[in-house]
């Protein structure tokens, strides 16, 4: 009976762990910014490099694009978005839609 809890214990702190890893995998890397992060600095990124004030219809279309995932490939959207947000000037925002 004792080898049978030991074995239960180690079992349970396995799968534990992979639960934990799991969740941490998800925050971390599958965990998209808020659109209105991305949106607001592609806005403010746009209208420092052109002096003009970034469209009310493409603030909408951004947040649009930014709020769906993709069906396949959440990976390279959310390190896109996450790009986006980040992004000081209009070649690092443009760099990020060619990755």
């Amino acid at each position: 009976m004792k080898a049978l809890k030991i074995i239960g214990i180690v079992l349970g702190s396995l799968v534990g762990l992979l639960l934990l890893a799991g969740g941490i995998f998800w925050i971390g890397w599958l965990s998209p910014p808020s659109p209105e992060s991305v949106c607001d600095n592609v806005a403010a990124v746009t209208a420092a490099a052109t002096g003009r004030a970034y469209p009310e219809p493409a603030r909408t279309e951004c947040l649009q694009a930014a709020a769906t995932p993709p069906r396949f490939g959440r990976m390279p959207w959310v390190t896109e978005l996450k790009c986006m947000r980040d992004a000081p000037d209009l070649a690092a925002l443009e760099a990020c839609e060619r990755r």
